[in-house]
């Protein structure tokens, strides 16, 4: 196991930075996942961590030691791609030891090495097949024992779930909890699925433009997100925003959005915000039907049997509410719905786009 130090690492192709002044600790053990849209730079400074991209600026320490100039053979590091890259002429036995046999290890540890990681990733009765002959789930888990394989220091995984298809997707996301649980290993883990990223993660890095955005475990991001990116990314479906200012002083404070909303901030906790324009976020799950200040009608219904979630439009607005099952059921394109919410769990932002209510965590 080993611990990843990313200080100020900056990765620039030409004139054009795709990582920018990126600072993060990887703790011994800890599963992280970087997450973020698409382009954010998150594969790349992954590679960085690799040694597959060269780093423009900064520092990458792996455990104390500076790795910038080491080669990727030697930072002793198991990568499992999204193409699973995986030999087609050689069975599911050589293509896990393949990585031993480079290193030149014994035949008999290589064997001894390859069936236990077989028996834990239940791969045992493959081991003669080729990968052509295995589904897509049985491909992934032959990348991954080749990996394991090696016992390497830290585990990176490059968006290794993407080609997969739903059902999939969710065994093998209990089967890489079983895994980090099972060996301990350092993980670093790839995804644009902030799904996949709540459910695997001991803590989250959120990028944006190379940026990091946030960091914290899956609740702290959740329930306390450093600015209005975060906010709208994390979370499904994405955060509502109502656009808006603030007015008043102390305990006072009033947010004022159009359609005469007015949500006094008294109530929350370290209130940081001053009077300007703002903007109120709203989950979801916190926009339920009842007697509150929106009013519109439904758009679109989405009926998902325990649970639903209605499009609402409120007059240039358009908000997404949780339903019960059977309220959904009730209703049809056109219907009138009016909407109330807790202000004590909105999510308050200034004319930047920063949290001002809370304690979020910024990098």
């Amino acid at each position: 196991m080993a611990q990843v130090e990313l200080v100020n690492l900056c990765k620039s192709y030409g004139d054009v930075q795709v990582v920018r002044q990126v600072s993060l600790t990887v703790d011994d053990g800890e599963f992280l996942v970087l997450v973020g849209p698409s382009g954010c730079g998150k594969s790349t400074t992954l590679r960085m961590i690799a040694g597959l991209e060269d780093i423009t600026e900064g520092e990458l320490r792996i455990d104390g030691q500076r790795v910038n100039e080491v080669s990727p053979k030697d930072r002793d590091i198991g990568m499992v791609f999204q193409s699973y890259a995986l030999y087609p002429h050689m069975t599911v036995f050589e293509n896990v030891a393949f990585g031993l046999t480079l290193r030149k290890v014994p035949a008999e540890e290589i064997e001894v090495r390859v069936r236990a990681v077989a028996e834990a990733l239940g791969l045992q009765d493959l081991l003669n097949r080729k990968p052509g002959e295995l589904s897509g789930g049985q491909r992934q888990r032959v990348a991954m024992g080749r990996a394991i394989a090696r016992e390497p220091r830290i585990f990176l995984f490059d968006e290794p779930l993407s080609n997969l298809d739903a059902a999939l997707r969710v065994q093998m996301r209990g089967e890489l909890l079983a895994l980090h649980q099972r060996v301990g290993t350092t993980m670093v883990y790839v995804t644009h699925d902030q799904v996949e990223a709540m459910t695997l993660a001991t803590r989250i890095a959120i990028l944006d433009g190379g940026i990091l955005q946030q960091i914290g475990t899956p609740q702290e991001v959740y329930r306390r997100p450093a600015n209005r990116f975060v906010a709208g990314f994390i979370g499904s479906p994405a955060m509502n925003f109502l656009d808006g200012r603030v007015s008043g002083a102390g305990d006072s404070l009033v947010f004022e959005g159009s359609h005469d909303l007015q949500v006094p901030l008294g109530h929350m906790t370290e209130t940081k915000a001053a009077p300007g324009p703002a903007s109120l976020g709203i989950r979801p799950h916190d926009l339920v039907r009842g007697d509150g200040p929106l009013e519109g009608h439904v758009e679109v219904v989405e009926a998902l049997g325990w649970e639903a979630f209605a499009h609402v439009r409120v007059n240039d607005l358009l908000l997404v509410a949780r339903l019960e099952g059977d309220e959904a059921a009730r209703l049809t394109r056109g219907d009138r719905l009016r909407l109330r919410f807790d202000p004590a769990r909105a999510h308050l932002f200034d004319s930047e786009g920063r949290a001002v209510v809370g304690q979020a965590t910024s990098p």
